[in-house]
């Protein structure tokens, strides 16, 4: 068995350790001397610095200056170009402006040669018309359209079962009448003249016809039933002529049958009784 290790031997109290190595402390260097130095090496870097500050803020102007000059140039340059960009739509504008003026004119110019050709077509074609009206009236033996403005009696209505027999013309022009009116077209049994003058009076015109082949009867009933309105065709044994063409006021009368010249007078007097209503005496 190992014999115990001994302690070293403390120091007695009031005995002074042995050093250790350590360097003893130094005493602190009295404030104010190194701190003193310190302005004065500041103001003499400071008074190095300013020159070269000044020397960098005069390039930084003019650094800046020279971009400033660019960008000003650059502005310009731009409003330059949006200003010809602006003159150029405004050239444009003018351009299709002044086409469509074109354009316009053109048009109304086509518009009215085609108005002009439509009113000499027209002319013509009535001058066509009346020349071969006046060529089928004298063919058919036709006397002028009389008028009888003196016969232009009352229009009281009759009752519906009451006659008249006080007609100044015949066949009869105006008058008194029944408060009906006939249906527009053609018959073979005329109705009666107290009921037809009602139809005159309306604007309406009665071929009266008699002495007709059966042939030359079915083409006046056909000629009246072409007609959308207006238009009468009644056999009458009682007419002096052939034909006898009758309307509000006025009549003609033909040797023979001719259905141009009695369009001739429908052109003329249809639609011209003191009660309108409308009708056309158009052909379907």
């Amino acid at each position: 068995m190992a014999p115990p290790k001994k302690r070293p031997p403390q120091g007695r109290p009031g005995q002074k350790r042995p050093a250790t190595g350590k360097k003893p402390p130094q005493a602190r260097k009295p404030a104010g001397s190194a701190g003193a130095a310190k302005p004065a090496a500041s103001s003499a870097a400071g008074a190095e610095e300013e020159p070269q500050k000044a020397a960098e803020t005069a390039a930084e102007e003019s650094a800046a200056e020279a971009s400033a000059a660019p960008t000003s140039k650059s502005a310009e340059e731009r409003k330059a170009k949006r200003e010809a960009a602006r003159q150029e739509r405004i050239a444009i504008a003018r351009k299709r402006q002044q086409a469509k003026r074109r354009k316009q004119i053109l048009i109304a110019i086509v518009v009215l040669i085609a108005v002009g050709a439509g009113v000499v077509f027209a002319v013509q074609r009535a001058q066509g018309e009346n020349a071969a009206i006046a060529a089928a009236v004298e063919a058919a033996g036709c006397g002028p359209i009389e008028s009888f403005p003196d016969e232009l009696e009352g229009k009281p209505h009759l009752a519906s079962d009451e006659t008249f027999d006080g007609y100044e013309t015949n066949p009869p022009t105006s008058g008194v009448h029944r408060g009906q009116t006939a249906p527009w077209g053609s018959y073979r049994e005329a109705p009666d003249h107290e009921t037809l003058v009602h139809n005159l009076e309306h604007g309406g015109v009665i071929i009266h016809y008699k002495d007709l082949s059966d042939d030359e009867i079915d083409r006046v009933d056909e000629f009246a039933d072409s007609h959308i309105d207006g238009v009468i065709a009644i056999p009458n044994p009682e007419i002096e002529n052939t034909i006898a063409l009758s309307a509000w006021g006025h009549m003609q009368e033909c040797e023979e049958l001719n259905t141009t010249a009695i369009q001739g007078f429908i052109n003329d007097r249809c639609n011209k009784g003191p009660e309108k209503i409308g009708i056309t005496c158009a052909e379907e």
